[in-house]
C-alpha cells in the first residue's frame, strides 16, 4: 500500500526519530545532500545516487546537515506480506533497470499518476526480494492484517482478532507481539493511521476519513491522528507532509 510520495526538496530542519517501528518502509532515492541514518549502533550516510529502503521493524533516527540542501524522490510503502529488518542499500546505475523505474516514478509523481504510482510501489519489492534484510511476514501478521484492512470501519478488538485463531486474548497478545513486536492494539492504530492518510491524501473530508477509519466521531479520530502524526487530519490536508 502506497501511503506518502513525492519529488522534492526536504526542509532544513527535517529529522526522523523514530522511536518505535513504524510498519512501514521509506524508500529514498537521494539526488543531494549530506544525511546520516543510525540504528542500533550502526551509522551511515545515505549517498546520492543511491536508493535506500528503511527498515519497518527497527526504530532509527535520520537527520540531515542543514547547510546542503537534501533533494530526493520518496515513497513510503506497506509490503503488507513483507517486512525490512534492516537498511538495505542499492546503486543506481546508469540505464539500469533501477534507474529506468526510478524515472518512471518522478514522472508519475508529476503527472499526479496516483494508480499508477501505487502499483509501482508494490511492484518495488521485486527490486528487493533477495536481500537478507527484506523477508515474509509470518502467516499470522499476514492474517491480521488482512482481516483489519477488509474490516477498518469496524471495532475492532482484540477478542476478534484471537478468534481467528482460537486463542485466549491474552495468549495471543503474548504470541502476537512476540512475532512482530507489537501489541494489536499498536498494530491496529498503525493500520488505521496508514490508512487515514491514503484517505486524506485523495481528497476526502476528515469526517468521512473518521468513519471510513472506525472512529465514531470526529473528535476522537482527530486526537488519535495528531498524537500518532504530530498534526491534525486538517493540517496534514493542507500541505503537511513528512518525506
Amino acid at each position: 500500500m502506497l501511503i506518502e510520495y513525492g519529488n522534492t526538496v526536504v526542509v532544513p530542519d527535517w529529522e526522523l526519530n523514530e522511536h518505535t517501528p513504524t510498519g512501514y518502509s521509506r524508500i529514498y532515492y537521494v539526488m543531494a545532500g549530506e544525511v546520516t541514518y543510525e540504528a542500533e549502533g550502526l551509522s551511515c550516510p545515505l549517498k546520492p545516487g543511491y536508493i535506500y529502503a528503511l527498515p519497518s521493524t527497527l526504530p532509527y533516527h535520520v537527520f540531515r546537515n542543514r547547510k546542503i540542501d537534501f533533494c530526493c524522490t520518496y515513497l513510503h510503502v506497506n509490503f503488507f506480506q513483507s517486512h525490512i529488518d534492516g537498511l538495505i542499500e542499492m546503486k543506481v546505475e546508469k540505464d539500469s533497470c533501477l534507474s529506468r523505474y526510478i524515472r518512471a516514478v518522478q514522472a508519475a509523481i508529476v503527472e499526479e499518476r496516483v494508480r499508477l504510482l501505487e502499483q509501482m510501489a508494490d511492484s518495488f519489492a521485486e527490486f528487493l526480494r533477495g536481500h537478507p534484510s527484506f523477508s515474509d511476514a509470518s502467516e499470522m501478521q499476514n492474517t491480521v492484517q488482512k482481516y483489519i484492512s477488509s474490516h477498518i470501519s469496524e471495532n475492532l478488538t482484540v477478542e476478534s482478532l484471537s478468534a481467528l485463531f482460537s486463542y485466549h486474548p491474552n495468549y495471543f497478545i503474548r504470541l502476537f507481539r512476540q512475532e512482530t513486536g507489537y501489541t494489536p492494539y499498536q498494530f491496529i492504530l498503525q493500520q488505521r493511521m496508514q490508512y487515514a492518510v491514503v484517505q486524506l491524501n485523495k481528497g476526502l473530508p476528515n469526517e468521512e476519513v473518521c468513519s471510513i477509519c472506525g472512529y465514531t466521531d470526529a473528535s476522537t479520530f482527530t486526537r488519535a491522528f495528531r498524537k500518532y502524526y504530530g498534526v491534525s487530519p486538517q493540517k496534514y490536508k493542507k500541505g503537511y507532509r513528512k518525506p
